[in-house]
């Protein structure tokens, strides 16, 4: 290899490189500011007439103060049992009951809670045979006819994590991956990019 190729290969190292820190801090950067411009865009109209002024970025402080003391009131009884009071008149309006269930749904699947079951991550063979797709176990269930036990699984489509399959696989068949819910999650939705640890065994071969 003469020096100009080394040059090369060295010039071309060091931009990928800068590209694999600079382009994730972009957007990192460009989704802040557009979550910090949606949150004041939302509650400027009705807060500014009050305060006479507006500091950029007090909407999403606002915001994390609403859920922190939304959350801190309903995990004592009474405010528990005013939630659901409030939860079960939303839950009787049609349209509205779809679309709360299901974001509530996904967030709860998505959530650390002490359901064991909704944290394992698994890969089964599907849509066909020896093509394999990673999901999350939901719950487990017993088929009513050969009453093999089964696990229910969502499968979570890549890049767009709102979207994906609800399956019923056996257990059988079902490989339990022993990752993380959010290193999954970042695997499926970087479109297998980000790679957990586990599955980093494959070397590259240099020319």
């Amino acid at each position: 290899m003469n020096l100009l190729q080394s040059i090369k290969k060295r010039s071309k190292n060091y931009f990928f490189s800068g590209i694999l820190i600079f382009v994730p801090l972009v957007i990192t950067i460009l989704v802040i500011k557009a979550i910090f411009t949606f949150l004041d865009s939302l509650l400027l109209p009705y807060l500014k007439p009050y305060f006479g002024y507006w500091l950029p970025g007090i909407g999403i402080l606002i915001i994390v103060v609403m859920i922190y003391l939304t959350g801190l009131l309903v995990t004592n009884y009474i405010g528990r049992k005013f939630f659901q009071i409030g939860e079960n008149l939303v839950l009787n309006i049609p349209l509205v009951k779809s679309i709360y269930g299901s974001v509530k749904q996904i967030i709860e699947t998505f959530s650390v809670k002490d359901n064991h079951v909704a944290k394992k991550v698994v890969m089964v063979q599907y849509p066909k045979e020896n093509v394999w797709s990673v999901g999350l176990v939901n719950g487990e269930i017993i088929h009513p006819k050969s009453h093999e036990e089964m696990y229910s699984i969502l499968i979570i489509a890549a890049i767009n994590p709102a979207s994906g399959f609800f399956i019923m696989v056996p257990k059988r068949e079902v490989i339990i991956l022993n990752i993380t819910v959010e290193d999954a999650m970042k695997w499926i939705v970087s479109g297998g990019i980000i790679t957990p640890d586990t599955f980093k065994h494959l070397k590259t071969h240099k020319n």
